[in-house]
């Protein structure tokens, strides 16, 4: 009698099932989707500007400055973990508690293989559903799959129109560009770790038709590079863009760097930061905002951007908040001295 209730029950489940393909081809029977655990960073934050509401937990806490501009209900979500780098791996027995309908994980992870990642998960039976987003373009064509998945469509489309208009300013603009600025970016404290230009931590420099000074010889750099004073003076950059505020406040009065062309013609720049970065760790959808500041920086007289203006619609438009100019000026870092 059990044997055929189950049996009845698998059916009706079956039957209730929609089938899903994910940006992998791969096509997966779902049944109705309530909660979805976002493995990754950039994907947890592609499905909190889709629908924050499927969110099933977090990857890790956020911090204060993240948390303020965040829905309360999600900053208290609990931590489930995932796959990220540096040997990161979920928290099993969390994401049994929470039991989310469909696990999202990002294309590079399945080089894991399937059975470690299942294993890693205390072989748990919920369904994989994989994203590509390692690009900007992929990011912005993965909004339509995760809208699916949550049956949030028409708003993943106008998410999806957003991103395609910063990319198609971008290429228009590098129609018009004759000569690419020397661009170095400069993270740590210290100013001294960078991006290759082939990392797609750096893929906003390219796209805004910039010269990343750093050049390697991988094609699939991720990591950053530890580099000397001296390399950068050697560089010489024409822009500077500064991912941590410790630097930015010391940059124009350390002597050393005053010797830099960027530095002495005050075209050195700070990486907007609210609730994520805009260029970088993690590689969000806040770049969409970002690509368009980067091209307005690198190219001033092609485009002019009102950043105040183009901020609260991105900021209305993702995150569903009213900045005021004053927040705005904390995100720019104009708040920093």
């Amino acid at each position: 009698m059990f044997k055929i209730i189950s049996f009845i029950f698998s059916i009706a489940i079956l039957l209730n099932a929609q089938i899903y393909e994910d940006m992998l081809g791969t096509k997966i029977n779902i049944g109705k989707v309530e909660k979805i655990h976002a493995a990754t960073p950039t994907l947890l934050y592609s499905l909190y500007a889709i629908d924050k509401d499927k969110i099933a937990g977090l990857n890790f806490p956020f911090n204060e400055d993240e948390a303020k501009y965040l829905d309360k209900k999600i900053v208290n979500l609990p931590v489930l973990g995932g796959w990220f780098g540096q040997g990161r791996v979920p928290n099993s027995e969390m994401i049994l508690q929470t039991k989310p309908d469909v696990i999202l994980l990002s294309d590079s992870t399945k080089k894991m293989g399937e059975e470690k990642i299942k294993s890693s998960l205390g072989n748990i039976d919920i369904p994989f559903f994989y994203i590509k987003a390692n690009t900007l373009e992929e990011l912005v064509s993965s909004f339509s799959h995760i809208g699916k998945l949550v049956d949030k469509e028409k708003r993943a489309k106008e998410l999806e129109n957003y991103g395609n208009e910063s990319l198609n300013l971008a290429k228009e603009i590098a129609k018009k560009v004759y000569k690419k600025p020397k661009v170095y970016y400069a993270e740590g404290n210290n100013g001294l770790l960078t991006d290759c230009n082939t990392s797609i931590h750096s893929e906003l420099i390219n796209l805004a038709s910039g010269d990343n000074v750093h050049k390697c010889q991988t094609t699939n750099s991720f990591g950053r590079e530890s580099i000397n004073f001296e390399q950068v003076l050697n560089y010489n950059p024409e822009i500077i863009l500064v991912y941590e505020k410790e630097f930015y406040k010391k940059i124009y009065k350390d002597k050393k760097w005053q010797l830099i062309d960027a530095v002495k013609n005050k075209k050195v720049y700070f990486l907007p930061k609210g609730p994520f970065s805009w260029f970088d760790r993690p590689p969000s959808f806040m770049r969409l905002l970002g690509l368009k500041y980067i091209v307005s920086i690198l190219h001033p007289d092609l485009y002019n951007m009102d950043v105040y203006e183009e901020s609260k619609k991105f900021y209305k438009l993702f995150l569903d908040l009213d900045l005021s100019d004053s927040q705005i000026d904390d995100i720019l870092g104009k708040n920093i001295w």
